[in-house]
């Protein structure tokens, strides 16, 4: 009876299987509630905006006290300026003396400097001694260019148009035309400028036919320049310039194409083998 009587006490003792359970989810619950409201008053914080304008304000603090402490913009430095506008770069910039060095957006104000016309690239540094850097790289003229259907406009070394650039102002350039013909330009140019003999004669040039260049003297002559080789054409020419002054007789035009002659047209309309040029003396 005594073992029975024990036995009986501890079934009392314990507890229902699903009350235990129910204690143990309230117990993790506990643990678990304090995080969970911590999360969600960060998601609702977030969501308005209140933790954005406290941080921006503590930023501005950081940035007033900075200020005080002599962390000021002191001077403005540009290198690289040429052609730009000064009032125009200046509205650009927006940076003023004695403003807070921190506070200088440097990507904003290259963005803005980096779109006037004249400006290829630019590079916006701020310093602690007080000094805002700005490099700047402009646009370089390089050639004219008789774009089909709008006309005359001037191009930079990448073949990109310079808006702001008035072709007035530049008389002296290289005019090419010819539908991209400012993409194929820098090799004629770097061929052509090789024969100094030849190159002071130039004034314009054609790229005919997305393949090939014709060049235009100051004296009206028409040089047809091959697909291949252009450096052993202008090389003949050079060589036939020395010899015979051919460049000088105002032509009608030169055939550099065939590798093993050079055709002139006088303004006659005769065509001839440039290396008899002793039968045109007279006609010319």
């Amino acid at each position: 009876m005594a073992v029975k009587r024990s036995g009986y006490k501890r079934s009392i003792k314990r507890k229902p299987f699903w009350e235990g359970v129910m204690e143990w989810v309230l117990g993790r619950g506990k643990k678990l509630i304090i995080p969970a409201l911590i999360i969600w008053a960060v998601i609702v914080l977030w969501g308005t905006g209140l933790f954005a304008k406290g941080a921006d304000a503590a930023w501005n603090g950081i940035i007033e006290w900075t200020a005080e402490q002599g962390l000021q913009v002191d001077d403005v430095v540009i290198e690289g300026r040429y052609r730009t506008d000064l009032k125009d770069l200046q509205k650009a910039i927006a940076i003023h003396k004695g403003a807070p060095v921190l506070a200088v957006d440097v990507l904003a104000v290259q963005s803005r400097v980096e779109n006037l016309p004249w400006v290829k690239n630019a590079t916006v540094s701020r310093h602690y001694n007080g000094i805002v850097t700005i490099l700047m790289v402009e646009h370089t003229p390089f050639v004219v260019w008789d774009r089909p259907g709008i006309g005359p406009v001037v191009v930079d070394t990448d073949g990109g148009v310079i808006e702001n650039a008035d072709v007035a102002d530049y008389t002296s350039l290289l005019v090419v035309s010819g539908v991209d013909a400012p993409k194929h330009t820098i090799p004629l140019m770097q061929t052509v400028m090789a024969e100094p003999a030849i190159a002071n004669f130039i004034r314009a040039a054609e790229w005919v036919g997305d393949r090939r260049w014709d060049l235009l003297t100051k004296t009206g002559t028409r040089i047809n320049l091959p697909e291949k080789d252009i450096g052993y054409a202008l090389t003949r020419l050079a060589k036939l310039q020395e010899e015979k002054n051919i460049l000088d007789r105002g032509l009608l035009s030169i055939d550099l194409r065939a590798q093993d002659r050079i055709i002139i047209e006088t303004q006659r309309g005769e065509a001839r083998d440039a290396m008899n040029l002793s039968h045109l003396t007279n006609s010319i």
